[in-house]
């Protein structure tokens, strides 16, 4: 019994030490080459994920990660859908700076 205390109040000790009120730092904003890749990140969760999967390895539509379409030719499929993709309301902007990342991918 004595033993059980003795781990619980080690248990309790360490927890207690761990921790702290100190907030993670905020993840600084990911910017490479000509595109915004953290906003390109929440473009697609928001609006390609469900199909082409959480790491754009695809599922209901194709995998994105290493075709070989340019960013023109993405960005075209983006705004006219292909196939069974149906056009992507995205702004402009959000759109070509969605076609430069999954390009990079």
């Amino acid at each position: 019994m004595k033993k059980i205390l003795l781990a619980l109040g080690v248990v309790i000790a360490l927890t207690a030490c761990g921790g702290g009120d100190e907030a993670a730092p905020a993840p600084a904003e990911e910017v490479t080459g000509d595109f915004d890749a953290t906003a390109a990140r929440e473009s697609y969760e928001a609006s390609c994920i469900h199909c082409h999967g959480q790491n754009l390895q695809g599922g209901g539509g194709p995998g994105l990660v290493g075709g070989d379409l340019t960013a023109d030719e993405i960005l075209h499929v983006i705004q006219n859908g292909q196939k069974t993709m149906p056009a992507q309301n995205l702004p402009a902007d959000e759109a070509e700076n969605l076609a430069q990342w999954i390009e990079a991918q």
